[in-house]
């Protein structure tokens, strides 16, 4: 080797290469975990949301175990898929906001539906559709509910609340007092008092509303799913990967360079 190589400033060159390629190294396994663990959440979501329908407390009390296990509450809550039966209060409604659809900005219809044959008259947020912001008065006339007992199916989602620390300062907010009819947050210790009994610690996404044909072009459109995608995770990867084989054939040829001029 050229001792030139071994001088203290050849030394500082050597350790920052490493120090650069071991980092890399990190940053690009660190996003192989992360395309892994978005491919195993992928196939859970998939399969809950092709499974049959559970009745909702079974659904609950299996995200509960979920969680209890160490998996984070709302993905452990995620795309179960439930049936219940009951009746629609949209005197109670509200709109959860911001929505966009196609493009244009709206809201989603979100009506407590009264749980049949529950003990504690529990209410369970049921968000219907979107409707455009046109529409911005509840209960949404042009977006009823059927009336009478219904049975309907969907997907279970987490119950959202404001964000707290720095976030807070540039997230949306609900007004702190007052009976909201739009909201940002579906929040069950804000909108508690705003239905008629205690709510379901969760929220459902609506599927169909069994024995029921929806009418063309009418209000509210069904919700959409969440497109299953795997992120950009690999393509990181690979990129750290390929920083990590630039510095090292760069670095090499470097030092080839010194050496054959010296």
């Amino acid at each position: 080797m050229d001792r030139r190589l071994l001088t203290p400033k050849w030394l500082f060159g050597h350790l920052l290469v490493l120090l650069v390629v071991v980092s890399f190294t990190q940053f690009g396994l660190w996003q192989l975990r992360r395309h892994t663990e978005r491919v195993a959440r992928n196939e859970v979501m998939l399969a809950r949301a092709a499974a049959a329908p559970v009745a909702l407390d079974e659904a609950l009390a299996a995200a509960a175990a979920e969680a209890a296990g160490g998996v984070d509450p709302a993905l452990a809550l995620r795309d179960r898929r439930v049936r219940v039966a009951g009746w629609f209060e949209p005197e109670d409604e509200v709109l959860r906001r911001p929505v966009s659809r196609n493009g244009l900005p709206g809201y989603h219809v979100v009506t407590p539906l009264r749980l049949e044959d529950d003990p504690d008259g529990r209410r369970l947020w049921v968000e219907r559709g979107w409707v455009s912001d046109d529409f911005d008065r509840v209960p949404v006339a042009e977006a009823p509910p059927p009336k009478g007992r219904v049975e309907i199916v969907g997907w279970l989602r987490a119950t959202t609340a404001p964000p707290t620390g720095w976030v807070a300062a540039i997230a949306p907010r609900d007004p702190p007092t007052g009976r909201l009819t739009a909201v940002a947050y579906l929040d069950p210790d804000r909108l508690g008092d705003q239905v008629a009994g205690p709510l379901v610690p969760a929220v459902l996404w609506l599927e169909e509303i069994v024995g029921s044909t929806p009418a063309v072009g009418a209000w509210p459109a069904p919700p959409e799913p969440d497109e299953v995608t795997l992120g950009p995770h690999l393509g990181y990867a690979i990129q750290w990967f390929a920083f990590v084989v630039v510095t090292v054939v760069g670095y090499a040829a470097l030092l080839r360079r010194v050496t054959r001029e010296g």
